[in-house]
């Protein structure tokens, strides 16, 4: 392209007469360059947009904030669910959009619309996918405790519209997050409702309380949600969830003979009218395993060699107002219910 040097020295070796007319064929030269160049990029950028494949299905992924399940290093990976989260608390939720199992992406930004199963509400409700973006990350809350919820996302509308739901997951009433060097732990005072199970009726028909001794070796998440319907707890029967790392450099810092404890306190309209002998605790050492029923101990305070949890019925009880107080033994993280 001619620099405006370049143009006057040319125009210098031309009669006064003609340099008008040069100078104008000079001008017009450049614009036509600077035309070419306009045009290319516009077509570079026509051609990429076209290169895009319009997505015709879209997936959808809930999953806790990987900053918060390191809280938990060293727990389980079985024992940690994909969405932890209580009641209100943000957890994410991945869109995915794809055209015969390949990545695609809109030419415009898209409102994407949430919804969930269960009696709670997703927060927010929209959001958008911007343009040319194959996946998506939004954080997100649900507002009510539930043993099955399943997120639901749509985009476009009609027939042309994309649904994807993701798979389900517990939302639960409180999750409690605990340092493993809490002195509560060691004198069994921390409760899974987040207030060491002050208050245990009708209408909070269960708890639990954890006596860890020597504590845990990471941070320690306790909650208390519903039970699935696919449990066969007792109506109106809550489940108590514990997930930490119980090793040290050693191994295990709990053994058979010296054990951590769930005392699970169930409100008398709940477990009442017969003998401690005749309740059962349920139990699961998975994040989404079922509930099976937990075997007695044969000595108290000890768990069987060949078992990794037991109910010690010769500690467990009934306190002043009625209420059970069933004691299980355990050497690794749990979900108990009755």
């Amino acid at each position: 392209m001619p620099t405006p040097r370049l143009i006057n020295a040319a125009l210098e070796t031309v009669p006064d007469r003609r340099r008008s007319r040069v100078l104008l064929t000079v001008l017009l030269a450049v614009s036509l360059v600077l035309a070419l160049a306009t045009a290319l990029a516009q077509s570079a950028v026509a051609r990429a947009s076209t290169r895009l494949s319009t997505p015709t299905s879209i997936q959808v992924r809930a999953f806790s904030d990987p900053s918060l399940i390191a809280r938990l290093s060293g727990a389980p990976a079985a024992s940690i669910p994909t969405v932890l989260a209580g009641a209100g608390d943000t957890f994410l939720v991945e869109v995915t959009l794809t055209k015969n199992g390949d990545g695609a992406a809109y030419k415009t930004d898209q409102t994407v619309t949430f919804s969930a199963s269960g009696p709670g509400q997703i927060t927010p409700g929209t959001a958008t996918i911007p343009q040319g973006v194959t996946r998506s990350v939004f954080p997100v809350s649900y507002s009510a405790a539930a043993a099955d919820v399943r997120v639901t996302a749509t985009v476009g509308r009609g027939k042309s519209a994309l649904v994807g739901t993701g798979t389900a997951f517990r939302v639960e009433k409180v999750l409690r997050w605990v340092s493993g060097d809490d002195p509560a732990l060691t004198t069994g005072n921390v409760g899974s409702d987040g207030d060491g199970c002050a208050v245990v009726d009708a209408t909070n028909p269960m708890c639990a309380k954890i006596l860890l001794p020597v504590g845990a070796t990471s941070d320690l998440a306790l909650s208390l949600g519903p039970c699935s319907a696919a449990d066969s707890c007792r109506g109106g029967g809550l489940v108590t969830q514990l997930i930490a790392n119980l090793r040290g450099a050693d191994g295990n810092l709990y053994d058979r003979s010296h054990p951590a404890t769930m005392v699970i306190l169930c409100d008398k309209t709940v477990c009442g009218n017969a003998g401690v002998p005749h309740f059962t605790a349920l139990w699961s050492q998975n994040a989404t395993g079922a509930l099976a029923t937990v075997p007695a101990c044969a000595a108290k305070g000890v768990i069987d060699a060949e078992l990794t949890f037991c109910t010690d019925y010769r500690s467990s009880k009934r306190d002043g107002a009625g209420d059970l107080h069933l004691y299980v033994l355990f050497l690794a993280d749990v979900r108990g219910a009755i």
